[in-house]
């Protein structure tokens, strides 16, 4: 049986409805520290329910808001939140940056069809005109 060009694609995720997404969304980005806690809490639930759907991103600010609610309950000593934050910053800059390098590797073919030295690419591609 063959599907109908109308039907929309299904993406397989781990929240449950777009109104949890909605409500970890909102609560990560509190100021209060209880509200933090339970979309910390939905969202280590998201990766043990369906690890492979939660979102890189979604991951990167969950581990830096994780840094910020143990920073301010004073429950860790300050060597380890400096290595608390620093893996969190480290991995939030390689998504960054990951995602740069990955678009500049679909860019490369263009490159060679045009003829470009590599190094025109990059100006090229930091001034926006490829």
């Amino acid at each position: 049986m063959k599907k109908r060009s109308s039907e929309k694609k299904r993406h397989v995720v781990a929240w449950v409805n777009k109104a949890e997404w909605d409500q970890v969304l909102e609560y990560l980005y509190s100021k209060d520290p209880a509200l933090q806690r339970f979309a910390l809490q939905r969202i280590s639930a998201w990766k043990c329910r369906y690890a492979s759907s939660c979102p890189v991103a979604v991951d990167c600010t969950a581990d830096l808001v994780r840094c910020q609610v143990l920073d301010r309950s004073g429950q860790l000593d300050g060597g380890d939140l400096v290595l608390l934050y620093g893996a969190a910053l480290v991995r939030f800059v390689n998504l960054i940056t990951e995602r740069h390098w990955m678009s500049l590797v679909y860019t490369v073919p263009r490159i060679k069809i045009l003829g470009l030295k590599l190094q025109q690419a990059h100006l090229q591609r930091e001034c926006h005109l490829i």
